[in-house]
């Protein structure tokens, strides 16, 4: 989908580097960046433009999603590394 933002750079605390508003909108295949309201919210009305533009039921999904914080995902990744390493001993 086009839209008149597409061009836009911002710099993506994910991939830290410059992206581009278009980027940020497929970013999660078939949802925006999780992280698209924060990074944008300084240029436009990103919440109003996304609400427009998504159907309701990815709008519901997209902002029904929790990110965790870096702690806690690496909780979960060295408790996931744990367990695989349990079930090869």
């Amino acid at each position: 989908m086009k839209t008149e933002h597409d061009h836009k750079l911002t710099r993506c605390p994910k991939l830290g580097d410059e992206m581009t508003f278009a980027y940020c909108l497929r970013e999660s295949i078939d949802l925006p960046c999780s992280r698209i309201v924060r990074c944008w919210s300084s240029c436009f009305d990103i919440a109003a433009f996304l609400k427009e533009i998504l159907q309701s039921r990815q709008w519901d999904k997209f902002n029904n999603f929790q990110q965790n914080d870096k702690v806690t995902s690496l909780i979960e990744l060295i408790e996931a590394a744990k367990a695989k390493n349990e079930k090869f001993q």
